[in-house]
């Protein structure tokens, strides 16, 4: 991934603070010239580093799992359009704001035991947020026999995670306040998002 200087977060933890927030990313494969790609639900490992994900065991991507062993994902954070007349600056023309993390590493096909573990941590991490919890130790066994049947689980060893931060870094002070304006005033959720972030960068 191309990271400019005035783009680029060197924080881990940043990076997997973003993954955790916006966790259902894409999992990319190659394999006898073809990429693949899919949507996946991930879960951030912390005690063993790895990224991990599961889908079902009919999925074609298995194949480019066991054959080519490597792997990228892709996660997306806030982002919004930004339009030229929002800027000071006169001359300007359209861009983008956004958040990006890329992950890459060697991937593997988990275990039974894994898989169920991997299932508890990424139900146990959504259902944090709410008052009451549901627990996968709520599933019956002849059910999570049924389950381990027909999904497979994967982790990704990470060999390099990189995050790119693009929140008008490259402009002036004043254009940066007037973005960061007019996207607060937008009322999209995206757009709050997007607000939010240049406020805090702006404010360190």
């Amino acid at each position: 991934m191309h990271i400019p200087k005035a783009f680029n977060v060197t924080s881990q933890e940043a990076a997997i603070t973003l993954i955790e927030n916006n966790s259902f990313g894409d999992l990319v494969t190659y394999n006898n010239g073809e990429l693949c790609s899919n949507k996946v639900p991930f879960f951030f490992d912390r005690e063993t580093n790895t990224l991990c994900g599961h889908f079902g065991k009919n999925n074609p991507q298995l194949t480019d799992i066991q054959e080519s062993k490597k792997a990228l994902a892709i996660f997306s954070g806030a982002h919004s359009y930004i339009s030229p007349q929002w800027y000071v600056s006169k001359d300007m023309v359209p861009t983008w704001n956004f958040q990006t993390v890329q992950v890459k590493g060697s991937i593997k096909i988990v275990n039974e035991e894994r898989l169920i573990d991997i299932l508890k941590k990424l139900s146990a991490f959504h259902e944090s947020q709410f008052t009451t919890q549901w627990s996968m130790d709520e599933v019956n066994q002849d059910k999570l026999d049924l389950l381990s049947k027909m999904i497979t689980g994967f982790q990704i060893e990470v060999s390099d995670i990189r995050f790119k931060e693009k929140m008008s870094q490259n402009r002036g002070r004043e254009d940066q306040q007037n973005v960061m304006e007019h996207l607060k005033l937008q009322g999209g959720y995206s757009e709050q998002q997007v607000s939010a972030i240049m406020r805090k960068n702006i404010e360190l």
